[in-house]
């Protein structure tokens, strides 16, 4: 089957996939996207739009989408009235019961053009617990022409009733080798950090966990020397987890912790660095050779991982992702990190 998906490198399967139910009219009424910024969940909604709306889809030697019939071009270009992108204002961290009234509003009119209404959600993971339970009300019994895409960087705060209705599509990353393949043909800055200090590129792609998008963001931002002193901040902290000093350096990593991460969004990814690194130690332990998400130095990661117990190391996961959680719902950010670090000692 043809396909004018753009290419989105690691995930030719996924686009097959809606490609075809595209083309068959058997998309799910609602699902979501789930993948870390950059990942080009935005580039495969709009798309998955304009198949699902394109003129020529029962035309079986038609790609897909064709991107030249009407629909496929209003939507591709941003001005079709059947697509709504719903997100969250710049100034606020969570999308809000407002947005979701449009939706219930908007929904009861009909496609002017195609025969689906699509709804983008972006940021999904960051609807209230109001907004997500008013959402949940027109996710239970939506039109036959509406779909709803959630784009979300995780599911954790997304409610069970929700995930329950909407399946799970994981935009999947390129590996190492395969991002250092399109950037060097793509992006001059990111070959030539490749080419002068391939080690500083790793620190950055562990960064943007894979996402061709953050990596290309990161590379060509002041962003970039912030990101490799928080990396240096948290194997900092997992060494002293390891070695068991948590008690004598209590101070100096609760500074570490804080160090410029004075927003909640912040300090939840200085969080999920800690669990990326506890999890390669895991991992280490059963599989010399598994694929590290965190460390660029595997014997590094192995040393650290013969001086912790695997026991200390779940136990110490599962109090990060509680931790993490909290703040996500609003804790107070500082309070927490010190019964945090405190608890682990």
């Amino acid at each position: 089957m043809k396909s004018s998906f753009t290419r989105l490198v690691a995930n030719d399967e996924l686009c097959s996939y809606l490609t075809s139910s595209a083309r068959a009219s058997t998309l799910p009424h609602a699902f979501i996207l789930l993948g870390a910024d950059g990942t080009g969940k935005h580039t495969l909604a709009q798309t998955v739009s304009a198949s699902a709306n394109c003129e020529r889809r029962a035309d079986e030697n038609s790609p897909m989408p064709c991107l030249e019939c009407e629909s496929c071009k209003k939507i591709l270009s941003g001005n079709s009235p059947d697509v709504r992108w719903i997100s969250r204002e710049k100034s606020r961290a969570t999308l809000g019961i407002e947005s979701i009234r449009f939706i219930k509003e908007d929904i009861s009119f009909y496609p002017n053009d195609g025969d689906f209404k699509i709804y983008i959600i972006e940021d999904a993971h960051t609807m209230t617990p109001q907004a997500q339970n008013a959402f949940l009300l027109t996710l239970e019994e939506p039109p036959q022409y509406a779909i709803f895409i959630l784009l979300c960087e995780h599911t954790e705060t997304v409610l069970e009733t929700i995930k329950s209705r909407a399946p799970i599509l994981r935009m999947k990353t390129p590996s190492r080798e395969e991002a250092v393949e399109l950037l060097k043909s793509t992006n001059p800055s990111a070959r030539s950090l490749i080419n002068t200090s391939p080690e500083e590129f790793d620190q950055i792609y562990y960064a943007a966990s894979g996402s061709i998008g953050r990596i290309v963001e990161l590379v060509a931002s002041s962003e970039r020397k912030q990101i490799l002193q928080s990396r240096a901040a948290t194997e900092k902290f997992v060494t002293a987890l390891c070695e068991r000093t948590l008690a004598r350096d209590f101070s100096e990593l609760l500074a570490l912790l804080l160090q410029k991460r004075d927003e909640r969004e912040k300090t939840v990814a200085g969080l999920l660095e800690i669990e990326a690194a506890l999890r390669d130690l895991m991992v280490i332990k059963r599989d010399e050779n598994a694929k590290m998400i965190f460390f660029t130095d595997r014997g590094r990661a192995e040393e650290l991982s013969y001086c912790i117990s695997t026991q200390r190391i779940t136990s110490a996961l599962e109090h990060t992702e509680k931790t993490r959680l909290s703040i996500l719902r609003n804790a107070n950010v500082k309070l927490t990190v010190i019964n945090y670090l405190s608890g682990l000692i």
